[in-house]
């Protein structure tokens, strides 16, 4: 008897002599009859956590998945996996799966209401919802909102849906809480975040983020024991006592008091120890950059490029210009005007941050901090240089990163970028042994006209219109994230919002906003003003139960996909420092009456008359560049794109662009099934991105000029429209986050009346 026969003649022994009996979850469609007997290996991938790019081999026996592994052949995993993979088996067999598609007959909703669902075939839905979808695309195409998740991650084509539609109103269910982007995306031209060397790395401060046990774990893990073993010492700065706290150093703090422990940190730096890697912070910062009384910089009047005082020739000049020698401190008279430059006013914000104003926010000891600070000096071994495959770069082993749960709260930002501050002191920013942003390995740190790094993705700021265009509202919020929040406040108070249109229809994509953010019941009742709503399910969560039209998708296993090797979420090695990848999921069997999220969306587009031509799907899948890995992805490129007048399949599309890949020689789709994955290792001295832009070439932004000028920008265009912050009364409390500098910021903890409690709750 085959392994499904055997569970079913359990379940029904369970189920005892009691008839009749209601209908099981259980129940599963007939096995394949060439399947009895028969034993399979497929190549997997595992999205399981967010990282999402461990290998692994599918076991199947009798057409049933037994186990999934890692492959042994591949990296990043080298065929170790932790439970997340193998626990993908349960959401294959999950019974309690959306199985068929399904249209509501209850015009009533509610999360306790009784949909009265119809089950019907899957041309009767897709039929339903691109008519539902139509209606609110022929009134106005913007009046639907996407939200996503990430339970999404294998879905290549929601954002070209999006644009096809015409919709700008696309939104993360977790956004939130993923505010991490912007200080990287700012000081080193690079998203998502910044990790640590831990090749080269000797003393490491980690806040708020994980180093491996909480996502990524087998090859975090590995690349983290490695680095203890050979002596890196580590400091955990966290109110819980984590894993990796317990192979370091522990100090506990607070919660939500981070700021204050960096700014203290900062200046002990600054005004106690007062050692620098001052040729860095000369050549490779605007930190001699001289600062009108006004926050500007002050220019040179012919070129217009911020100006630093040579105080041999004893005269200011553009910092294009020849200099025998640069002053990173001090006052200046130029043109007239009043001048300092910026690493002194950096430095006189922080002379108040005391280790002993910290203590009484923090609860960390003045001691403590003096210590971590002077022990991350010494480390850094500034003046040093190493050869890396004959290139010669600065050598800084030590590295203070920052994340989440540092960064979501107000104020957070700031945290990031002094410690952003701290590490540029010492001169560690995309240098050996230092601090590094995961992102595309290239030429991206080209300096704008004012010197400075060009800022990337979530640091480029959406121009301001009004009214807004965007639910979401990002025309006030300019380096917003992803705001499920102010699409909420869209919907139930659109006049508030200054929205001059209706959200009438929302698509839900592997994300559940009423699950993951406050105020549940505001997003149940959003839900009831919409005209229409459409969740691709995998299970009947709350934005399911409280929709029009069910179309479920497959399970993690039972999709195809072909998958780029991102930069490691924790830290970085040797051991995949150099690498480039293409990953592949073959597809066990389906089980249920299930569909590809992505051929969901080619058959919606192309009932809605927007898959082909012109601004359709196919077209603007051709011209979308890979976000995270630039030109190094995998983008529809040069003779394998689409042609966007014909119907192509999923194995299609991956193929062309398997082969359009940067890496693959040709190759396509049949040749990555050979071994699940197609690899390319670059030179490590390529990993570095100093290595792009060397000596002063370029600079990073201490002083910071680019959030002054947003936020004067957003200052000049509400006052021009007499209107202030949607639904925010202060606009200076919202203002007050966007100084050049950055400065002590009271958490909403903080702002709490004294009820008398000596223990509060944070979430």
């Amino acid at each position: 008897m085959s392994k499904k026969g055997q569970y079913e003649k359990v379940l029904k022994g369970m189920k005892g002599s009691q008839e009749p009996s209601p209908p099981s979850p259980y129940s599963w469609k007939e096995a394949e009859p060439g399947s009895a007997g028969e034993k399979k290996t497929l190549f997997g991938l595992c999205r399981a956590c967010m990282q999402g790019d461990c290998a692994t081999l599918v076991h199947l026996e009798d057409g049933v998945v037994v186990k999934v592994e890692g492959n042994p052949g591949a990296p990043p995993n080298w065929g170790t996996l932790c439970p997340k993979g193998n626990a993908e088996i349960m959401g294959l067999y999950n019974p309690y799966r959306i199985k068929t598609p399904m249209i509501r007959t209850n015009p009533v909703k509610g999360l306790d209401v009784d949909p009265m669902w119809k089950e019907v075939t899957w041309d009767e839905a897709l039929d339903y919802a691109a008519e539902g979808l139509r209606k609110v695309r022929e009134k106005d195409p913007r009046g639907l909102v996407i939200c996503e998740g990430w339970g999404q991650r294998d879905t290549i084509l929601r954002r070209a849906f999006g644009h096809a539609f015409g919709t700008p109103n696309e939104t993360g269910s977790h956004g939130p809480l993923c505010t991490v982007h912007y200080p990287s995306c700012l000081v080193h031209a690079g998203y998502p975040v910044a990790i640590v060397d831990l090749e080269h790395c000797q003393y490491h401060i980690t806040m708020g983020r994980s180093l491996g046990p909480n996502f990524g774990v087998v090859p975090g893990m590995r690349r983290f024991s490695r680095a203890i073993a050979r002596g890196m010492k580590l400091v955990v700065v966290d109110p819980r006592s984590s894993y990796e706290a317990s192979k370091g150093e522990w100090v506990p703090i607070r919660p939500g008091t981070d700021l204050a422990f960096l700014l203290a940190m900062a200046h002990v730096m600054l005004h106690e120890i007062k050692v620098f890697d001052e040729w860095f912070l000369k050549n490779r910062t605007n930190a001699p950059y001289l600062i009108t009384p006004q926050g500007e910089y002050c220019r040179d009047p012919d070129t217009h490029k911020p100006m630093m005082w040579d105080p041999i020739e004893n005269r200011a000049k553009p910092y294009t210009a020849e200099f025998k020698e640069i002053a990173l401190s001090g006052a200046y008279t130029v043109n007239g005007a009043s001048c300092r430059t910026a690493f002194d006013l950096v430095k006189e914000e922080f002379a108040k941050y005391t280790p002993e104003w910290a203590e009484a926010i923090t609860t960390v000891p003045p001691k403590t901090v003096r210590r971590l600070a002077k022990e991350f000096v010494e480390h850094a071994r500034i003046g040093s240089f190493i050869e890396i495959d004959g290139f010669t770069f600065p050598f800084r082993p030590v590295s203070l990163n920052v994340e989440r749960n540092v960064t979501n709260r107000r104020g957070g930002t700031y945290a990031d970028f002094v410690g952003k501050i701290i590490n540029l002191l010492v001169g560690n920013i995309e240098v050996p042994g230092g601090c590094l942003s995961c992102s595309f390995r290239g030429p991206i740190m080209r300096p704008t006209e004012d010197g400075t790094v060009t800022p990337d993705y979530e640091a480029i700021p959406k121009p301001f219109a009004f009214p807004p265009e965007r639910a979401t509202l990002q025309e006030f919020y300019p380096h917003q994230h992803t705001a499920p929040h102010m699409v909420l406040n869209s919907i139930l108070y659109p006049e508030k919002c200054y929205l001059p249109y209706r959200l009438d229809a929302w698509l839900t994509v592997g994300g559940n906003p009423i699950r993951q953010n406050a105020q549940p019941e505001k997003y149940v009742e959003a839900f009831k003003k919409l005209s229409f709503a459409v969740t691709i399910a995998f299970h009947m969560d709350e934005p399911a139960i409280l929709s029009d039209v069910l179309l479920p998708e497959h399970s993690a296993l039972e999709r195809l996909r072909v998958a780029p090797f991102y930069l490691q979420h924790q830290s970085i090695d040797d051991e995949v420092s150099g690498l480039k990848m293409i990953q592949l999921r073959e597809p066990v069997p389906t089980l249920f009456n299930t569909k590809n999220v992505d051929d969901i969306f080619m058959e919606l587009a192309e009932r809605l008359g927007i898959l082909y031509g012109e601004g359709g799907l196919y077209d603007h899948l051709n011209r979308a560049i890979d976000w995270v890995d630039k030109t190094d992805g995998l983008n529809m490129n040069a003779e394998w794109k689409l042609d966007i007048n014909r119907r192509y399949t999923l194995d299609e599309i991956f193929d062309r662009q398997v082969r359009g890949w940067p890496y693959s020689n040709g190759k396509g789709l049949e040749d990555l099934r050979k071994k699940g994955y197609i690899e390319y290792w670059k030179p490590r001295k390529e990993f570095y991105l100093y290595y792009y832009h060397p000596g002063n070439q370029t600079r990073h932004p201490l002083y910071l000029m680019g959030l002054k000028q947003v936020g004067d920008r957003l200052r000049e265009n509400l006052a021009k429209h007499n209107v202030s912050f949607p639904m925010i009364d202060d606009m200076e409390y919202v203002f007050d986050l966007y100084r050049p500098i950055p400065h002590w910021v009271e958490s909403s903890e903080f702002r709490g009346p004294d009820r008398g409690y000596d223990l509060w709750a944070i979430n």
